[in-house]
C-alpha cells in the first residue's frame, strides 16, 4: 500500500493554533472592555478656581466666593446643595439661583433643581456670605454636594 497523502506539518499547525488563540483574545479583551465602560460610568466634579471678593453698597456688604467647576467623569454630574462651613446656604433662610438681593445676605447661584454639568462640561458657581457671618483673614469650607451623594470640598481664606 503506498502512502500518498501528507500530513500538515507541526510547524504550520502550531502557527496555525498561534494565531487563532491570538485572534479569540483580541476579541475577547474587546468585548470586556465594551461592557466595562458602559457599566462604569461616573461622575467626579473638579473645583478648578476658587477666590473672592468684598462687595460693599449702601445697605450692607458681602463676601462673593466664585468657583470654577468642571466634571470630569464619564458621566453627567448635577450639584443639588452648596455648605458653606458644614452649614447649607439655604438654611440661612436664603433662596438659591440668580444673583444676590440686597436685602440677602448669603445665597449661591446654583438653582434649587440644581446645576448639571455633562461630560466635560465647566461652569460658574457663585456663593454669596454677608460679612456680618465671616470676617476677614478667616478660613471658609465650601462644599458642594452632587445628587448622587458625593462632596467636593475646597477651602477659601477670605481677602
Amino acid at each position: 500500500m503506498l502512502r500518498r497523502r501528507k500530513a500538515v506539518s507541526p510547524a504550520v499547525t502550531t502557527t496555525i493554533l498561534v494565531a487563532v488563540a491570538i485572534m479569540l483574545s483580541i476579541g475577547a479583551s474587546y468585548w470586556i472592555m465594551g461592557v466595562s465602560t458602559q457599566s462604569t460610568r461616573f461622575e467626579t466634579i473638579e473645583i478648578t478656581t476658587a477666590y473672592n471678593i468684598l462687595e460693599t453698597n449702601v445697605t450692607n456688604a458681602h463676601w462673593r466666593i466664585v468657583l470654577g467647576v468642571k466634571n470630569t467623569g464619564s458621566d453627567a454630574a448635577t450639584i443639588r446643595e452648596v455648605s458653606v462651613n458644614g452649614v447649607p446656604v439655604n438654611v440661612y433662610g436664603a433662596s438659591n439661583g440668580g444673583s444676590l438681593p440686597n436685602a440677602m445676605c448669603t445665597g449661591t447661584s446654583i438653582s434649587s433643581s440644581g446645576l448639571t454639568l455633562r461630560s466635560g462640561e465647566g461652569a460658574t458657581v457663585y456663593v454669596w456670605i454677608g460679612d456680618d457671618l465671616i470676617s476677614s483673614g478667616t478660613s471658609c469650607e465650601v462644599k458642594l454636594h452632587s445628587e448622587a451623594g458625593m462632596d467636593y470640598l475646597r477651602l477659601v481664606k477670605l481677602a
